[in-house]
């Protein structure tokens, strides 16, 4: 889905983070407050049509661009824009896992909630990474 995304991202593309998911039971969460009058029709089905909405909320110009959107792993399906997500932090006793960054941190930490198949991030430098069950598993320049 980043591979696919990216060709079509503005440019004033500003990062985008997209949680795959088979359950969010887990994973606290919370929608990121929206201003203005652009909406979306969710759930979107398709890999062209999510990546068409993905390039449109990516935009500084827009007020969906924070935060990080859902995907539902099985149906693959766009489910939720603009969420605040608040994985667990480790316990003092574990290793602390380590990436650069407040998102990657994130992504690193709710990659190991159950129910997160991974986690997705595509820079503004167009960097991509995934994260599957906190670790680094992919890293390319797209």
């Amino acid at each position: 889905m980043l591979r696919h995304a990216a060709p079509k991202l503005p440019s004033d593309f500003v990062g985008l983070g997209i949680v795959f998911y088979d359950s969010l039971m887990s994973l606290p969460h919370l929608q990121l407050e929206v201003v203005g009058d652009e909406r979306f029709d969710l759930p979107v089905l398709g890999l062209e049509l999510i990546c068409d909405v993905l390039a449109r909320t990516a935009r500084q110009s827009s007020p969906w661009h924070d935060g990080f959107h859902f995907v539902h792993a099985s149906s693959g399906s766009l489910t939720h824009l603009c969420q605040f997500i608040a994985p667990p932090l480790p316990n003092a006793s574990d290793a602390t896992p380590r990436a650069s960054g407040a998102r990657h941190m994130t992504a690193l930490l709710a990659s190991q909630v159950v129910g997160i198949a991974s986690i997705g991030l595509l820079t503004h430098e167009h960097a991509a990474s995934i994260y599957e069950a906190g670790r680094l598993t992919w890293s390319e320049i797209l």
